[in-house]
């Protein structure tokens, strides 16, 4: 790089004198730009890419729904010491007093998805599930049709819904899933990254704690 600027600079004075030498700094401005635009573009293409792959191993899955009711929601995990006294300081931040909150409904989802190869290689996370008000072409699109996320996942063992440790799991999962959804919805599309699984009839209504 030290290099490039140095034969620029040179190339600059020898052809075009000292006039070359005031283009010079307006010249590394530009190419700073392209090369950031650049770089972002690579990154962007790279995430999508690897969010792809991840993906891949639900694509042509098919969904099994049980069951799904609206439930009050769901109790936050008790907090260990450090974390109290960073939630009191948040608390007590005027920037945080300002954020409200918007409402959500709580929908408890008891689903069996099963990869389409439904082999030890179809290795997949339950808590990445997402739901959104329709189809979508990439995940770019997720942050104007999400709708839904998952609060919490449990895992059925084969006697009973056990905690997710979380971690990935393979092939067919019975899962029994607490969605956090923009009130109103009355259907949705369940996703994994950017693969659907398949659309939902969402029960409507709020439920009061």
């Amino acid at each position: 790089m030290f290099v490039a600027v140095g034969v620029l600079a040179v190339g600059l004075y020898h052809f075009f004198g000292w006039k070359g030498l005031i283009a010079f700094p307006f010249l590394m401005v530009a190419f700073a730009w392209v090369a950031i635009v650049v770089i972002k573009n690579l990154v962007k293409n790279l995430a999508l890419r690897l969010v792809g792959m991840k993906a891949r191993a639900l694509r042509g899955a098919t969904l099994n729904v049980h069951s799904a009711k609206l439930v009050p929601k769901p109790a936050e995990p008790t907090p260990e010491a450090d974390d109290e006294d960073a939630n009191d300081e948040a608390k007590e931040s005027p920037a945080m007093k300002a954020v409200e909150i918007p409402p959500r409904d709580y929908i408890e989802l008891d689903t069996t998805i099963t990869p389409k190869t439904n082999s030890d290689k179809s290795i997949w996370e339950p808590s990445e599930l997402i739901l959104t008000s329709s189809r979508i072409k990439s995940v770019i699109d997720l942050e104007e049709k999400e709708i839904g996320t998952a609060h919490s996942v449990e895992i059925w063992d084969g006697s009973a819904f056990g905690p997710d440790d979380p971690g990935k799991y393979p092939g067919e999962q019975r899962l029994r899933i607490i969605f956090e959804v923009t009130p109103g919805a009355n259907s949705a599309w369940l996703y994994y990254y950017n693969e659907p699984i398949g659309q939902l009839k969402l029960p409507v209504g709020t439920i009061n704690v």
